[in-house]
């Protein structure tokens, strides 16, 4: 059986090299398009510390790519310990899966309700303001 987690986790992340790296090589890979991959794979049983074997086009391994993106201008001694780090800090970032959602408040439901609802008088009250628009036709001679 373990061997089996294992193989399903190492299957994961090379999933996941593959989409940052087929996402970087095509040039559309910015922090909030890292951070939404990233993030699918939040509940699921990845093994981070993997190796990775894909390369860019430009030859970068996948926590290359995620430090320089995340990190522009970072000289990485050790990429993949940053690598780490980022993935740390998105994964503390995720919220509880059973988070209890909050009871309505029955006050604001009923400003709410209210506000919509408008008498017919004040609206008849406020006449509507025609605004002195410049007018090309008026006092307009035809042509001789």
């Amino acid at each position: 059986m373990a061997t089996r987690a294992s193989k399903k986790s190492n299957g994961l992340f090379s999933l996941v090299e593959r989409q940052v790296l087929g996402l970087y090589d095509a040039g559309v890979l910015s922090p909030a398009v890292l951070h939404h991959v990233i993030a699918a794979y939040a509940g699921l049983d990845v093994d981070w510390n993997d190796d990775a074997r894909a390369r860019t086009v430009d030859d970068r391994s996948l926590h290359e790519v995620v430090v320089l993106t995340m990190i522009p201008g970072h000289a990485s001694r050790n990429a993949r310990k940053d690598f780490l780090s980022v993935i740390e800090h998105w994964m503390g970032d995720q919220p509880a899966v059973e988070a209890e959602e909050p009871e309505p408040d029955d006050e604001l439901l009923t400003q709410l309700s209210s506000a919509t609802k408008k008498p017919r008088t004040q609206e008849r009250k406020a006449p509507a303001r025609k605004s002195a628009a410049f007018n090309p036709l008026v006092k307009a001679r035809p042509l001789r």
